[in-house]
């Protein structure tokens, strides 16, 4: 135990390290390549999340206010439980490397399957395919390779066009940190959604976002996160994962309907 949690703090230290060198490097001699490379390295270094949020949506179809306790836990698991006006229980999504466990408690149903299972499904009236609940939570956008094709400084930051394949990534630096504060997702030409962050604060030795909004313009659809409470690569009670359900709650297993 001793030797792994002196591993985990060198990879922490080491993750740390190459996201301030860049902060500590002549902002007018970076590369896009470095910027997003220190973006990976902030990624990498949040290990575990857990979080108080409050959330508002707004869409055509549907608009409330929630309330919203997550857990991340290393780069699989995630745990949302979503509680709506008067402490209404809505629903729990776990999400692991193979596994999706999504109750309904609203239709009182409890659902499980493999990740194939969930693509393209929706997360409660949330304009969010299951596959992105993590990486809008947990403010991350992870990057392949990808072709520069405008790289420019700003009055408040930097700007980056880039491409990867047919998706097409428009991204702006805030200044301080360094951190992504908007990023739109292009397929081609069309505006799939675009993510925000606002509010940097360090917590627990690590910058992160405090308000997170992701928007569908087309479908008029907005999520905004506000974080409340949050803390940072703190250890996690795995009982805090169990989830216990209604004895009389329909359960679905969508691997065996195959």
């Amino acid at each position: 135990m001793r030797i792994f949690i002196i591993l985990f703090s060198l990879l922490m230290i080491t993750g740390s390290c190459v996201f301030q060198k860049n902060l500590r490097k002549d902002t007018n001699q970076l590369t896009y390549r470095e910027l997003l490379a220190g973006n990976e390295s902030w990624h990498h270094s949040v290990k575990t999340l857990q979080g108080q949020a409050r959330i508002t949506l707004d869409s055509p179809q549907y608009s409330g206010n929630f309330n919203a306790d997550i857990l991340v836990n290393g780069p699989d698991s995630l745990l949302i439980t979503i509680t709506g006006p008067m402490g209404i229980r809505v629903g729990k999504v776990f999400i692991t490397a193979n596994r999706f466990v999504f109750y309904n408690q609203v239709m009182n149903q409890f659902i499980t399957g493999t990740q194939k299972d969930f693509e393209d499904t929706n997360f409660l009236q949330f304009p969010l395919e299951i596959g992105q609940l993590r990486s809008v939570f947990a403010a991350q956008d992870a990057f392949e390779i990808l072709k520069e094709e405008k790289f420019k400084r700003t009055e408040d930051g930097f700007y980056v066009e880039a491409l990867n394949g047919d998706l097409n990534f428009h991204i702006w630096f805030e200044p301080e940190y360094l951190h992504i504060k908007k990023i739109e997702y292009y397929d081609n030409r069309q505006l799939l959604f675009y993510k925000e962050y606002d509010r940097f604060k360090v917590t627990d030795g690590i910058v992160f976002p405090r308000s997170i909004n992701f928007v569908r313009p087309e479908e008029k659809q907005g999520l905004t996160i506000f974080f409340t409470e949050l803390h940072l690569n703190q250890p996690i009670d795995p009982e805090r994962f169990i989830i216990n359900i209604s004895d009389n709650a329909k359960q679905i297993d969508l691997s065996l309907e195959q």
